[in-house]
């Protein structure tokens, strides 16, 4: 098997199993922690040493990792980062809607998804549960996976909509509910039977609980369909969550296989990117900053060698980037396009909605030459707002120069993506050097 294909199998088994930012989160501390990594509280005092590796959960969707030089001087920080949550279908609190003998989900719409694509698919949910415990300030979280379809979003027939070709706008509070079961015979919808709660009833069997114990839950709508290659000659890769599960794949790589003897070595994986960053837990946030003030602190450095620190560091922002449509080659910039599997995107803004920097850009072509790594320029149409990314926000509470980079996929927020198998290896061979580079 070629190194292309391992990436890709490892890229899609990750996928499977990220199937919420929990999940994602739970699935990077494990491996991890199995790679040596010492897990750290965030709400604990820390004892870090020279040489150590470790991780820190941050409100369990968001983690840090760090890897501390043997002859670290405070000087020579590098620092990578992605996001873990995807554009999907949330369940809302007393989700449970009957009627005409369908039990549907009330639900909302999470992030910028592209509605129509979760139309008629298998779908599952996971996330978290919180359940009453016997302290009752510390009630007891669970992580749960339905893993099997449970739901499904129909179409209406071309029969009853014959314009629907044309395009049609979907309403997210009427058209976006999925449906989790239909009801023994149309008697069921008898105020009797509309007491029982389907939708809890599922929940309190996958966390193991009973529904009285349940306090709230917070859950993830996914697609079920298998990751699988595309192509003649398999060239292709098509998955859901490639935005942005590619990238997370690449920085844990890069933390997990680098190492710089006198350099500090951190990559962060935030939740929010897909709702704009601003909560405690998003690249918005202080609490990148606060993890790394920390790790300061512990080794006895004051606010100026942290601020001076900061000012000469370098990071990435990794997120996907957008390939050339096949047909609709014109949405592109007419010099600026992306192929893929060409290389990684490097991407740029004028508005400054990519973050970027011409130091660390001249940094990433230079590695690029040396390595053999190939790597393409990426900027929008400039009629064109396009999207925007974790990068220029995390910037805004701690001033690092930041570049920011990405796999060019297809269908960018959809259900379903599609990427080139080579990219994965050159986004994660360039993470790679960036980490390790003295």
């Amino acid at each position: 098997m070629s190194e292309e294909n391992i990436i890709i199998e490892e890229l899609s088994k990750r996928i499977k199993e990220s199937v919420s930012p929990f999940h994602t989160v739970r699935y990077v501390a494990d491996e991890l922690k199995a790679a040596g990594y010492e897990e750290i509280c965030l709400g604990e005092r820390w004892k870090l040493k020279a040489g150590g590796k470790y991780l820190v959960k941050i409100y369990d969707s968001t983690v840090a990792a760090f890897s501390i030089g043997e002859k670290w001087d405070g000087k020579n920080l590098r620092m990578a980062m992605a996001h873990t949550d995807f554009p999907c279908i949330k369940l809302k609190p007393s989700a449970q809607i009957i009627v005409n003998n369908y039990v549907k989900c009330n639900a909302e719409v999470y992030g910028g998804a592209i509605l129509n694509t979760w139309l008629d698919r298998p779908l599952s949910a996971a996330g978290r549960v919180v359940v009453k415990s016997d302290n009752i300030m510390e009630p007891e979280i669970k992580l749960i996976d339905f893993k099997e379809p449970l739901f499904i979003i129909p179409n209406l027939a071309i029969h009853m909509n014959r314009d629907v070709n044309k395009g049609v706008e979907l309403n997210r509070q009427k058209d976006m509910l999925p449906v989790i079961a239909t009801l023994s015979d149309i008697q069921s919808e008898t105020d009797e039977k509309k007491k029982t709660d389907y939708i809890l009833n599922a929940i309190a069997k996958a966390a193991g609980t009973e529904v009285s114990d349940i306090l709230n839950y917070d859950l993830f709508v996914y697609p079920v369909e298998e990751p699988s290659y595309i192509g003649l000659e398999k060239c292709m890769f098509s998955a859901g969550r490639l935005d942005n599960i590619t990238s997370v794949q690449a920085c844990v790589h890069a933390i997990k296989d680098s190492y710089r003897e006198d350099g500090l070595n951190m990559i962060v994986l935030y939740d929010s990117e897909e709702v704009g960053s601003g909560t405690k837990q998003g690249a918005g946030s202080m609490a990148a900053r606060s993890v790394l003030k920390r790790i300061y602190q512990n080794f006895g450095f004051d606010n100026e060698d942290f601020e001076c620190a900061v000012a000469n560091a370098m990071g990435l922002s990794v997120d996907v980037a957008h390939a050339i449509h096949p047909n609709s080659p014109e949405k592109s910039d007419i010099t600026n396009k992306l192929y893929m599997n060409k290389g990684f995107a490097i991407k740029t803004s004028a508005s400054e909605r990519y973050a970027s920097d011409l130091k660390v850009l001249g940094a990433v072509m230079q590695l690029c030459r040396s390595y053999g790594i190939k790597c393409q320029r990426y900027v929008n149409r400039s009629d064109m707002a396009g999207g925007s990314t974790l990068g220029a926000i995390a910037v805004e509470n701690m001033p690092i120069r930041m570049l920011d980079i990405g796999v060019p996929i297809l269908a960018m927020h959809s259900a379903r993506e599609t990427m080139g198998v080579h990219d994965q290896l050159y986004i994660e061979n360039v993470l790679a050097r960036f980490m390790s580079e003295v």
